[in-house]
């Protein structure tokens, strides 16, 4: 079968229009998605806040960007216009922000009554902490998640990625936009959606909730340990920074054994065990743990990951091209297709001239006049990239920092995709 005949999703939302205030990750992600499945999404930004930077090309690929200021008189006013003119009306502000320029779902809805309004915030926009400011690091510390991340005995941890609680939320509300969707056409009635950062952070604790709701006793910290496993840790293995995951049910316990040459007794003095795995490469050590039926993997860093045969077989990586080079890109969380090149990162505001003539019919000289009065601004670059210069990254390396540096990523990333005879 070819990886082509895997392309099964498509492109089922060809022809739904999205208009998303969106800012920092958590509806960006959602609207990532829809991108990828053949939604058209605009992204409004405010000219003075908008930003520009390497890490947020994944966010606004395949995105127009249309830049209203709305604290000047007549910018909500445009956002109204273009809300008309849209399936979905998008944002993850505090509901006192939208309130405050009269861009709420209550106000939405009287202009257009099949409209699906997206609001994506810290708590909600009801409730007694409804208008408090809320980002990812911080919903994972309230709602729990960092108190069952760690050693313990040590400081309570939190996830390898700072935007852990942002994806987590942003696949949640993808899954409420899918079923909106699917009621408007059966139904014809629109939707509010209300998603908030804590409720999806608590949500992933399913189970932890349910065993002391039903009794138990308070989950703990356990490191990498698991109770329904003999062996179930992180070891360091041969060689700098290298490390190895190994999952070993009790049924396996004597194979493992066998593979590192120890007694069965030996595999509960975790001393004994950690002495024999440091001396041992870990690649190798997997792929005999795993020729016996045990879980085992090395540790991958980032080289590991953009460099992986797995992932580009898998047509996991693509590219943006800016018109000067080519950028690489994650796909989906569902995986890659055949082709996969999403349009490059827009800059901020670039496409306010086309958006305002196409959906709204606005004549050129109107256009301007919007642009005079400040309504409409542009110009600031999609992706502005700050290199770290080599003498420090030598310095990281001689600390034990860093483990190797890749100066050219995009050409790399070009070589390995040219080395799968791919096509771009």
């Amino acid at each position: 079968m070819s990886l082509g005949a895997l392309d099964v999703i498509g492109q089922p939302l060809t022809g739904v229009r999205v208009l998303s205030m969106e800012q920092a990750v958590a509806l960006p992600m959602t609207t990532l998605h829809m991108a990828a499945l053949g939604a058209e999404i605009i992204r409004v930004e405010s000219p003075t806040r908008a930003r520009g930077n390497f890490v947020d090309q994944d966010l606004v690929r395949s995105k127009s960007r249309l830049a209203i200021d709305l604290s000047v008189e007549g910018g909500p006013d445009l956002f109204r216009q273009f809300a008309q003119e849209v399936d979905i009306v998008a944002h993850n502000y505090t509901p006192r922000v939208m309130r405050k320029f009269g861009i709420d779902y209550e106000v939405i809805k009287e202009l257009k009554e099949d409209i699906i309004y997206l609001s994506i915030t810290g708590f909600g926009t009801t409730g007694p902490w409804a208008d408090r400011p809320l980002f990812g690091p911080g919903a994972e510390a309230i709602a729990g998640n960092y108190q069952l991340i760690g050693e313990p005995d040590e400081w309570p941890g939190r996830p390898g990625t700072i935007v852990y609680a942002d994806n987590n939320c942003g696949m949640h509300a993808l899954l409420g936009i899918i079923a909106a969707l699917e009621r408007r056409d059966d139904s014809g009635v629109g939707t509010y959606l209300d998603v908030s950062l804590y409720e999806t952070a608590i949500s992933m604790l399913g189970p932890v909730i349910a065993q002391r709701a039903a009794g138990g006793q308070l989950p703990r910290r356990l490191g990498n340990k698991d109770s329904n496993y003999a062996v179930h840790e992180v070891f360091a293995a041969d060689g700098l920074d290298r490390w190895i995951a190994i999952s070993v049910t009790e049924e396996q316990r004597s194979v493992f054994a066998v593979e590192l040459n120890m007694d069965p007794e030996e595999i509960d003095s975790h001393e004994q065990l950690v002495r024999k795995i440091q001396a041992l490469d870990a690649k190798k050590l997997s792929d005999a743990l795993l020729s016996k039926g045990i879980s085992a993997y090395p540790v991958s860093d980032m080289s590991d990951i953009v460099s992986s045969d797995f992932y580009w077989n898998r047509n996991h990586f693509g590219f943006m091209h800016d018109g000067h080079k080519l950028l690489p890109t994650k796909s989906t969380f569902w995986g890659g297709r055949d082709g996969f090149q999403p349009q490059n990162a827009r800059d901020v505001g670039a496409d306010n001239r086309e958006l305002c003539s196409g959906l709204l019919g606005h004549t050129p000289e109107k256009i301007d006049e919007l642009e005079n009065r400040g309504i409409l601004a542009s110009g600031m670059r999609a992706v502005i990239r700050s290199r770290t210069d080599a003498a420090t990254n030598e310095v990281r390396i001689e600390r034990g920092e860093l483990t190797r540096v890749d100066d050219q990523p995009s050409q790399s990333w070009l070589n390995l995709a040219k080395k799968g005879e791919r096509r771009l």
